[in-house]
């Protein structure tokens, strides 16, 4: 579908003259200024760099005729979440020298930097890049960063998903030179003159962001029904092994927009481990088609498919597949919902002990944990793997049976506490940066989720509750960076002190959250729970979850 270049928004015009994301950038970076302009903002996202400011001394600068406090963040692309100690500590010392001191893990198993000026933008791009590393592609309208169960790659059961991930990052990754030139080797490309980008991608590449995921057969910690494409493995009566592929998942809202919504994907075809390439380029080069490119908050997939319906957007994607898709195989009846913690056998004399990162936060806490240290330790001491997990927490990996117990008493020494000493709900509660760096945010996310774990464990302990699991993720906007939409108690900034909160969504992300209030305060989001924790408590069933028990027996 052709679009009016009228009808077009700035940011499409704006990627069209980019000459492939390269823009003024270099010269923006040369000068003294410490932002950019607003043409170079929207580029920049594509080379995973969002401009920000401290928005808690906006207001003062502003009063004072200050220019704001210019930040920038930048998202490190890490395929499937895994890294190499050496890896690891790249990122530590980065986090040192250019950033805030910390390192935060994302839900899709990236890493961001946070209050990073502009000067120290080429010496991080190029700190990664020694490590192979780079934060291009991380945001912007391509597929982000490929995101897949860690038990994938340290206990499956064909070794054709190992490194899954990775290939897809690889395969859909855009071509241009731009970021190398730009950041890293500050020279232009030999083939720049002729240099064209993936087909599926074109000139002003997608109509919105793009995101992959690769769940367990038997777990989805991914959420992989909240994606453009997720991917499911089994094995077919007739084609064998491979993936279901699964389309038109996203989570984001806006208020302002009543006609956007959280929607959950379709299971559209079985593929073979040798096909998924080929088939996803297409349901991509179907979406860069058909895609909205007047209404940047209704451009996503999702959308796509929801507006011109599930058959038709199948038959667009096997015109330009070329042949006819097979049909899907039926998903699992239900998947578990594992969160990775504690300590798990391998295979070989190896284990893996998954560790809580509150918000996903990696630092040193003064008088508390210094985890951002216990973490070098270990990366210095011996050969582990690090998984990022869908969670916001990390995984040390590949730890031989003789050092479990090293590997403890460096993470207690430091005040980090393990899986056994959580709270129910601190256990896998989410929420994403929020204030005071996010453009987007409305209300308060990450630093005030440790009142809300408290007050939720709280309102559960004076219950007969207090041993029972709760999902909570928080999110200071409607975007759903914390997936907050299929949790089963998603709080959701809606003003500066009020949110909206949602309840019913299931923990293993197979079902839609329902919203249950509007514009709640802060401090009576535990208090507005009460009389469902109440029914929970007197007519739940001993093990049955809380958002089961909701979707059971419905909101009065």
């Amino acid at each position: 579908m052709t679009i009016d270049a009228k009808q077009e928004t700035e940011v499409e015009g704006i990627k069209r003259t980019s000459d492939y994301l390269r823009g003024n950038i270099a010269l923006e970076l040369d000068n003294a200024l410490p932002n950019v302009t607003n043409e170079s903002e929207q580029i920049l996202k594509f080379h995973g760099i969002y401009a920000q400011d401290n928005r808690d001394v906006r207001r003062a600068r502003t009063l004072a005729k200050e220019s704001l406090d210019y930040i920038f963040m930048i998202r490190v692309v890490i395929p499937g979440g895994q890294m190499t100690t050496d890896q690891w500590l790249a990122l530590d010392q980065v986090s040192s020298n250019v950033a805030d001191g910390t390192i935060r893990l994302t839900t899709r198993q990236a890493v961001q930097f946070h209050g990073v000026v502009k000067e120290g933008l080429r010496p991080l791009a190029r700190a990664l890049d020694r490590e192979l590393m780079a934060s291009f592609g991380a945001c912007g309208d391509v597929v982000r960063n490929v995101v897949s169960c860690p038990s994938l790659e340290t206990a499956h059961g064909d070794p054709r998903l190992a490194g899954i991930a990775a290939r897809l990052s690889q395969a859909f990754r855009p071509t241009t030179e731009a970021h190398w030139e730009i950041f890293v080797n500050g020279e232009k490309a030999a083939s720049r003159g002729t240099a064209v980008e993936r087909p599926f991608y074109g000139d002003t590449y997608l109509p919105r962001k793009f995101k992959i995921a690769v769940a367990h057969p038997d777990e989805n910690c991914v959420d992989v029904l909240a994606q453009d494409v997720g991917l499911v493995p089994g094995e077919h009566p007739e084609a064998g092994i491979g993936l279901n592929l699964l389309v038109g998942g996203g989570l984001g809202r806006s208020y302002a927009h009543p006609t956007t919504f959280a929607r959950l994907a379709d299971p559209m075809t079985f593929v073979t481990y040798d096909e998924v390439d080929e088939v996803i380029a297409a349901v991509i080069a179907t979406y860069r088609d058909l895609g909205d490119r007047t209404d940047r908050k209704r451009a996503r997939m999702k959308y796509v498919v929801a507006d011109c319906g599930y058959e038709t957007f199948r038959k667009e994607v096997e015109i330009r597949l070329g042949r006819e898709l097979r049909a899907p195989l039926e998903l699992p009846a239900h998947f578990d919902a594992d969160d990775h913690l504690g300590w798990h056998d391998l295979a070989n004399g190896m284990g893996q002990l998954g560790v809580r990162v509150s918000a996903g936060r990696v630092r040193d806490t003064e008088g508390g944990p210094r985890l951002r240290t216990a973490l070098r330790i270990i990366a210095q001491s011996m050969p582990v793997t690090f998984f990022i997990t869908p969670q916001q927490d990390i995984i040390i990996s590949r730890v031989p049976d003789a050092q479990r117990d090293v590997v403890e008493t460096i993470l207690v020494d430091h005040g980090v506490r393990l899986s056994d000493e959580l709270g129910v709900v601190e256990r896998t509660a989410l929420a994403c940066p929020a204030l005071p760096t996010c453009s987007q945010a409305l209300a308060e996310s990450e630093r005030r989720l440790p009142e809300l774990v408290d007050s939720l464990e709280g309102e559960l302990g004076r219950r007969k509750l207090g041993r029972k699991s709760l999902q909570l993720r928080m999110t200071g906007c409607p975007n759903g960076c914390a997936r907050p939409a299929v949790a089963e108690v998603g709080v959701v900034g809606r003003t500066k002190s009020t949110y909206d909160v949602y309840v019913g969504g299931g923990p293993r992300g197979d079902r839609l959250a329902t919203l249950y209030r509007e514009k709640v305060p802060f401090d009576e989001v535990g208090v507005v729970l009460g009389p469902l924790f109440d029914r929970w408590e007197s007519e739940g069933g001993p093990d049955e979850p809380f958002g089961d028990f909701i979707t059971r027996v419905g909101l009065e």
